[in-house]
């Protein structure tokens, strides 16, 4: 298809690019495990590791989309644990479940068999994209082509904040009450590219206020945020880069660089294009 032709030809370009200017690359990975089908994101724990499949395009409804189970040592569990999925994308852990975003539906999938328990459908919504849980349960969820942020509370799933200066928020992050939000850019392209590259931003639950990290420095095309003890790490999908939340450290893993996770002191890189998951150690 346009779109995933499209794709290839921008990461043949960003390596040539890369190559000429002679960006430093990371060390090598902790391990490697190949044989996904586009991973788009990896949650887990201290011995599980989840990873998303769109297997398909990003918008693809085709009902092939599904979640991978491996260990945190890399090995294979289940590579279909869960199916019935269109193109899923961020997920996130709490208290037992799995929550997954997958075009206009968020999924609850039980940690102990793989099996969906509980689905919402938001209409408007045209790529739920990442997910993360408060403490007390509650799910933010952004939607990357229409924009705004999705809550579940209570049973409800909803539209619930869209900002101007975020148009097309991706990462989300949850931490002492606070969400940190990653913006893919503003003015999306076709290909995904935009006309300016997106930030990070922090929104106070308390109060609601809305605040740029770092003066609103542009970092890119920001797809997955964790952090690692007192670092934030960031992706940037279309560069392929892994960076500090400042852009400081920026290290070249390729393109396709979707959304990151972490569990201690490993960060763990699903490769949209490659079809694999490294693990890192930054």
């Amino acid at each position: 298809m346009r779109i995933v032709h499209t794709l290839r030809t921008l990461s043949l370009l960003t390596a040539i690019v890369y190559s000429t200017l002679g960006t430093a690359q990371p060390n090598t990975p902790t391990w490697t495990l190949k044989g996904f089908d586009q991973p788009e994101s990896v949650v887990g724990d201290e011995q599980f590791l989840y990873v998303s499949n769109i297997n398909g395009t990003p918008m693809e409804v085709n009902g092939e989309g599904y979640i991978s189970k491996i260990t945190s040592s890399g090995q294979w569990i289940k590579q279909r644990w869960a199916e019935g999925m269109d193109a899923p994308k961020g997920m996130a852990i709490h208290e037992g479940y799995l929550y997954v975003a997958d075009l206009s539906r968020l999924h609850k999938i039980d940690l102990r068999n793989g099996k969906t328990v509980a689905q919402w459908h938001a209409p408007a919504a045209q790529m739920l994209n990442d997910v993360t849980v408060s403490p007390e349960g509650i799910v933010y969820v952004s939607d990357l082509l229409a924009g705004g942020l999705y809550r579940l509370v209570d049973g409800e799933f909803s539209l619930w904040k869209s900002y101007a200066e975020i148009e097309h928020p991706n990462g989300v992050f949850w931490e002492d009450n606070q969400l940190i939000i990653g913006n893919w850019g503003q003015g999306l392209n076709d290909d995904f590219s935009t006309h300016s590259p997106g930030t990070l931003y922090r929104l106070n639950l308390a109060n609601e206020t809305l605040t740029p990290f770092h003066d609103g420095t542009p970092l890119g095309n920001i797809d997955g945020i964790t952090r690692i003890n007192d670092t934030i790490w960031i992706s940037d999908w279309l560069a392929g880069d892994l960076m500090k939340s400042d852009g400081s450290n920026k290290q070249h893993l390729g393109q396709g660089l979707a959304d990151i996770g972490s569990v201690g002191n490993m960060l763990y890189a699903p490769m949209m294009m490659d079809g694999t998951v490294n693990a890192w150690q930054p």
